[in-house]
């Protein structure tokens, strides 16, 4: 009868074994090799700055390994590298490892050994100064690029602002290089990244040489007054460059705007504007390319233009100022490449144009 609560407590003594082998594995992937106890690794003489979780007196690496485990929030672990004055080591568990952790904060030291769990960025390197951060249950990584770089080992500059936020999340507003064409044909150029505006989801920026607002006077023939437009970056030297970021962005947009007093746009095929192919457009902001001849005005429901049996406020051809002015969102269409006008060359005949910069995002 004595035997069967010992067979009982062995039992139990070989279960606990068993599920403590178990649940290592199955929170750090199990790897097999020098310095390695359980799914740890050692960094002999160094230590890792950090905050830390519990701190523990313990008779060596394992045990420690053990109560890394069963912290939910502990990430690796500091081990003296001598025994106290009764022979137990210092356990320190930590909330973060040595991969996400800057270089300043791991540090040589005589005093303790490092325990990081074995991790896939060991052998899956992040580039260009990017960061590994290890998922230990999935065994797989993720890269955060240092911000300029994209893809998944950051080994590319991005294609846009938007790609370099997706993979750089801390990165902040300021002028970066990216290459729409991903190492193609076309050089790389610099733009300016406004990582807060619509939501922080990385706007790219792209600037011109008409921006301000310019008065239209004495050009009385249809699209006789002539606007190039000429965008302005550092290695920028075609519109193609330009093609290919719209091209990358889900979303482009650029605000135009007409003042006029006696100017007509589009009746008479008095004025346009000319896409990034040359083409000649007839539809106004805040309406698409469906809208023949129309403005903002032309497409709301019930038409809100000055004349409503016209599509676009201007074609009241009075001598009130008035203004057309929105949004073109038509990506294949943009950037803006020219301007043209007519119909001020008579007494108060004139107006202003006003062309915002280019915008690209997700």
């Amino acid at each position: 009868m004595a035997r069967a609560p010992l067979a009982i407590w062995l039992f139990l003594g070989l279960l606990t074994v068993a599920v403590d082998a178990w649940m290592q594995p199955l929170l750090f992937r199990h790897q097999f090799g020098i310095s390695s106890f359980g799914s740890f690794t050692q960094d002999a003489n160094h230590q890792l700055v950090a905050t830390k979780l519990k701190s523990f007196a313990l008779n060596g690496p394992l045990a420690c390994a053990f109560r890394c485990i069963g912290e939910p929030q502990c990430l690796s672990f500091n081990l003296a590298a001598h025994p106290d004055s009764e022979g137990l080591y210092q356990c320190d568990l930590l909330a973060t490892d040595k991969f996400r952790a800057t270089s300043e904060d791991f540090q040589a030291s005589d005093a303790f050994h490092h325990y990081s769990p074995w991790s896939p960025c060991q052998q899956h390197h992040c580039q260009n100064n990017s960061i590994c951060i290890p998922d230990y249950e999935l065994n797989t990584f993720r890269c955060v690029c240092e911000p300029g770089f994209a893809a998944s080992h950051c080994e590319r500059k991005g294609k846009s602002c938007s790609e370099i936020k997706y993979y750089s999340p801390q990165a902040t507003s300021g002028s970066y290089v990216i290459d729409p064409d991903d190492e193609g044909s076309h050089k790389p150029f610099t733009v300016f990244c406004d990582m807060t505006d619509k939501n922080g989801v990385g706007v790219t920026v792209i600037s011109h040489d008409s921006e301000a607002r310019t008065r239209v006077k004495g050009h009385e023939r249809r699209g006789s007054y002539v606007r190039n437009v000429h965008y302005i970056a550092t290695g920028l030297t075609n519109i193609s460059q330009l093609a290919y970021l719209t091209d990358v962005s889900t979303h482009c947009e650029q605000f135009i705007k007409y003042e006029c007093r006696g100017s007509l746009i589009f009746a008479d095929d008095t004025a346009w504007w000319v896409s990034r192919t040359g083409a000649k457009m007839t539809y106004w902001g805040g309406a698409t390319p469906a809208d023949h001849n129309k403005c903002a005005c032309g497409v709301s429901s019930p038409n809100s233009c000055a004349d409503p049996a016209r599509g676009c406020n201007c074609e009241k051809n009075d001598d009130t100022w008035r203004e057309d002015s929105g949004l073109l969102t038509e990506k294949s269409h943009l950037p803006v490449t020219q301007l043209r006008f007519g119909d001020t060359g008579h007494g108060v005949e004139e107006g202003f144009h006003t062309l915002g910069k280019c915008y690209g995002m997700e």
